[in-house]
């Protein structure tokens, strides 16, 4: 869909990502506190290492949430002045290439998170 995005559209799609970082940082500490408790119990080293493992997994997924919440602008003078710089550098702007640098950090994140996602779930299943 070939849209000129407005200012609005920015913000909103600005507060979605917001949202899902935080839902996804609390969904991490979840996890977080399952590894907890596994790790209290007597286990064969290889499966030590493998809590060792998702615990580091989840800090670095939680800097990264860090950084691109960083990166997303709160006040609405910071909102207006990205949004007006995006339309300067492409006129024709539409979403998809306004916000790519973005977006993009999105996706990924997502793409790199859900993969972890699925493995602790793969994990907790056999030894949970």
């Amino acid at each position: 869909m070939e849209s000129t995005i407005s200012i609005e559209q920015f913000r909103e799609e600005l507060q979605s990502w917001k949202h899902e970082l935080s839902s996804i940082k609390e969904e991490i500490r979840y996890f977080e506190q399952h590894l907890e408790q596994l790790s209290t119990k007597r286990l064969p080293k290889d499966l030590l290492a493998e809590v060792e493992h998702f615990q580091n997994l989840f800090i670095c997924q939680k800097e990264v949430i860090d950084k691109l919440r960083h990166d997303l602008p709160d006040s609405r003078h910071k909102q207006e002045n990205i949004f007006r710089e995006l339309r300067e550098m492409n006129e024709e702007a539409n979403w998809e290439s306004s916000t790519e640098g973005l977006e993009g950090r999105m996706d990924t994140f997502r793409r790199i998170y859900i993969e972890i996602k699925q493995d602790f779930h793969r994990f907790e299943a056999e030894w949970m």
